[in-house]
């Protein structure tokens, strides 16, 4: 083998051109933005109420067969559904038992949850036996259904964006189907319902959770960018999030794998703004919703050639926080006007005031401030300021949500 020195076997002239071979600049590394986590595998003898959601969710998307295709379903469908799901149900009633450690795994964008098909199922299922039990007036099986329910999404909301969005729909159709009922539950039922949803409202992630675990998967975003600018790849980009980025995959395009400043410092940077999105929202989400920043005010370097790539894949966190907030109110909501119903049928009065009431249960998410409260003799009016953050003295849309945000009810 070759070698260069005073003692070497070359000739000063070979020994140059080595030379200069070896001082070459070698390629920079690809940094790797987020690691590559195998899917959670789980026990069912952990303890865990998460390992025992995950296995219902796969025995219910077995069992349910051509039905996980189903967007919507008639009586007879339903029927069949809740009875090939029975099984994957009643693991969740006992798995809902015990505390939730919700496993996260990061994914790359556009990767699909195995975990969503079955807990969806699941979902529509239970919920189609509350709204039965109301049907039916089986006032107690539709209160037990609904504390399982609000426990089960809100443990699933201990995940991502897309975990947690699953979650507090879950919560949302549960509610929705059991607040018109409020006034026909017995004194028994409403101190039942009551203490269901505080316990299920205590396992209620902080948004903070939910912002660390979708900022992970903000890496993995940029580290699906990277790869495929590695592969030269730009089509599968182009594919998948289309016109907006085009010229950010011009731009990228353009920038030499060789290059030892300028590719680090993109991809640098890019990493850098996901973490960034992922904190501003948590820094937000602290705040009640009145004393929040537009997003636009977000403080980012410039230039940002990556800009378009993150508006397109950077996204999940905002319109999250809004559905926790209205969720997070409403459940307050929920406690409060059935505390409120059971005082009512004892003393055949309503409140004056909600002073007996812990002030975080009182706290409307939006304002800060306690909800909005007003009572005549056995009539009441309590509502959240809504999204306008105005007093508008309960006055709402046909969702309950504008101006003020409302519990949902027939009683308008």
């Amino acid at each position: 083998m070759p070698r260069c020195g005073s003692h070497g076997w070359l000739p000063l002239a070979g020994c140059a051109i080595a030379l200069a071979g070896c001082s070459a600049p070698s390629q920079p590394p690809f940094p790797e933005w987020a690691p590559r986590a195998n899917a959670f595998a789980p026990s069912p003898s952990s303890g865990n109420a998460f390992d025992g959601y995950v296995i219902a969710a796969r025995e219910a998307e077995e069992t349910a067969g051509d039905y996980v295709k189903y967007v919507s379903f008639q009586g007879k469908h339903k029927r069949e559904l809740t009875s090939r799901l029975a099984p994957a149900l009643r693991r969740i009633r006992r798995a809902a038992q015990s505390s939730c450690d919700f496993k996260f795994v990061s994914q790359p964008p556009f990767a699909s949850n195995s975990n969503h098909v079955g807990w969806r199922l699941i979902r529509i299922s239970l919920i189609w036996q509350i709204e039965a039990a109301l049907a039916k007036d089986d006032l107690d099986t539709a209160i037990n259904l609904v504390g399982l329910a609000t426990k089960f999404g809100f443990d699933l909301a201990n995940g991502g964006a897309a975990d947690a969005d699953m979650g507090l729909q879950f919560v949302d159709e549960a509610r929705r189907a059991i607040a018109p009922r409020l006034p026909d539950l017995s004194v028994g039922q409403l101190a039942k319902l009551t203490a269901s949803l505080k316990d299920a409202l205590a396992v209620m992630p902080k948004f903070e959770t939910i912002a660390q675990n979708e900022n992970q998967n903000y890496r993995q975003s940029v580290q699906w960018v990277q790869d495929q600018y590695r592969a030269n790849d730009f089509d599968a980009i182009d594919k998948a999030l289309g016109n907006p980025v085009r010229d950010a995959i011009i731009y990228l395009k353009g920038v030499k794998k060789e290059d030892r400043e300028q590719r680090p410092a993109y991809f640098d940077g890019f990493a850098k703004e996901a973490d960034q999105f992922a904190n501003w929202a948590r820094s937000q989400a602290a705040l009640p919703a009145v004393k929040r920043k537009p997003d636009k005010e977000m403080p980012l370097s410039d230039p940002r050639p990556w800009r378009r790539f993150s508006a397109q894949l950077f996204s999940t966190l905002p319109p999250i926080l809004a559905r926790f907030d209205a969720t997070l109110a409403r459940t307050r909501l929920l406690i409060l006007t059935s505390e409120i119903h059971r005082q009512i049928k004892i003393a055949r009065v309503a409140p004056r005031t909600l002073d007996a009431f812990s002030p975080e249960l009182l706290t409307d998410p939006y304002s800060g401030a306690t909800f909005k409260y007003r009572s005549t003799g056995m009539e009441f009016r309590l509502y959240s300021v809504g999204r306008n953050f105005q007093d508008d003295m309960g006055n709402t849309d046909s969702i309950y949500a504008s101006p003020d945000l409302t519990l949902e009810t027939s009683r308008r």
